[in-house]
């Protein structure tokens, strides 16, 4: 079987190095990056939280899809979920549906609406709830470091049988070299519990915000201690703001399961609850949200995304953190509410909008006009349309 990975950041190496011995040898791993250059080396490394190392083998690597995906059984995307339409956009004229299956190692938002409108309503599509392991590069297009492991993950799919995933799938990603098959995947009976997902799409605004919300266009001089680490330092006051969000988060898939009962539903837990379940014995604190996300263990290494300048320090509009939970997180999140309001179940959605608004200035986007969906940006993003059935975001 051929398997064709499509981007090459921290899960791509992950996948890369995992595939050759997870398999036996069965797939035949390829790579469709950017960068080719960097990866002369065919085997490619990962290191295990208790030092055991595994070796991949990459067998074709190459920044052209024609040579890649025609004679591809799998494709998965790696990359930021913001890139995925012009990812699939491009290789879209090398794939047949009939033989080529398209998945997403990560999903947010309605990625699911877009893989049908791009790929046809035939395409065989998974897509992965959560990043198999929490991973990190060491040395590009040579090893790659997996910082944490989950024992569980979820997938949602479209054309494709449960069956499937446990034979093709889940022995792709499993960490075998440390004793235990894990993750194991679960599949999930809709898309309701990725686009509802209580995780990246709400923390990292609240996050970002709380890290520049007195930042005033200007480089902020002084930049040390807590503030390099995304989470580490989070204050009460964001912590608040996270909770509002995760409120406003329920409410909308309750108002969603009450217009359409959608069973996916009932797999969106609040926050605080994914947490406990996903890293309970790595959160030293659990008093508060602040505290929850600032003493997880397994967020501990990720560092805040900036813009380092003579002057001093400035956010990064471009970085995955923002463009990822705004436009792929927060927005389609605000046009479900829109479309939910026009069938007269109305639900608030005031802070998603107000760190939508905040963090547009800093992207120069226009997503929101008078607290609307109808900015001029709005064109490059997925989201659900005032004609769209509202079953479109289950199926």
């Amino acid at each position: 079987m051929v398997v064709t990975l499509i981007a090459a950041g921290n899960s791509g190496h992950v996948c890369a190095a995992l595939f050759e011995e997870n398999t036996r040898g069965r797939v035949r791993t390829q790579l469709l990056t950017s960068r080719p250059e960097i990866w002369r080396g065919s085997t490619p490394r990962v290191r295990f939280p208790g030092g055991e190392v595994q070796e991949g083998k990459l067998h074709k690597v190459s920044d052209d899809p024609a040579e890649l995906i025609p004679q591809s059984d799998i494709v998965i995307w790696t990359g930021p979920v913001n890139h995925t339409k012009e990812t699939f956009e491009s290789i879209r004229p090398y794939l047949d549906t009939r033989k080529t299956v398209v998945g997403m190692i990560f999903a947010q938002g309605l990625v699911h609406v877009l893989a049908q409108r791009i790929f046809g309503s035939d395409v065989r599509f998974f897509a992965l709830r959560n990043i198999p392991w929490l991973c990190r590069v060491t040395k590009q297009g040579e090893e790659a470091t997996i910082v944490g492991g989950k024992a569980s993950i979820d997938v949602t799919t479209i054309n494709l049988e449960g069956d499937f995933i446990k034979k093709e799938v889940e022995p792709l990603f499993v960490v075998q070299k440390t004793g235990k098959w894990e993750p194991v995947i679960k599949l999930l009976p809709d898309f309701c519990p990725v686009v509802f997902n209580p995780a990246n799409q709400i923390i990292h605004p609240a996050c970002y915000w709380g890290l520049f919300r007195d930042w005033h266009g200007t480089p902020i001089p002084s930049w040390e201690g807590s503030n390099e680490w995304l989470y580490r330092g989070m204050d009460e006051v964001t912590g608040q703001v996270l909770e509002a969000l995760d409120e406003e988060l329920q409410m909308l898939k309750n108002a969603y399961f009450e217009a359409t009962g959608a069973a996916g539903c009932t797999h969106v837990v609040p926050l605080r609850d994914r947490l406990l379940k996903q890293y309970g014995d790595q959160i030293e604190d659990k008093t508060s949200m602040a505290r929850m996300i600032a003493t997880n263990k397994a967020y501990s290494m990720a560092k805040t995304p900036i813009i380092r300048t003579e002057l001093g320090v400035m956010p990064d509009p471009n970085h995955r953190v923002v463009t990822d939970d705004i436009g792929w997180g927060l927005c389609p999140l605000v046009s479900i509410a829109e479309r939910l309001e026009a069938d007269g179940f109305k639900t608030p959605t005031s802070t998603m909008r107000m760190l939508i608004e905040w963090h547009e200035k800093m992207m120069s986007k226009e997503f929101l006009v008078n607290g609307r969906l109808v900015g001029r940006d709005c064109a490059e993003l997925v989201l659900l349309q005032p004609s769209d059935p509202l079953e479109m975001v289950a199926r």
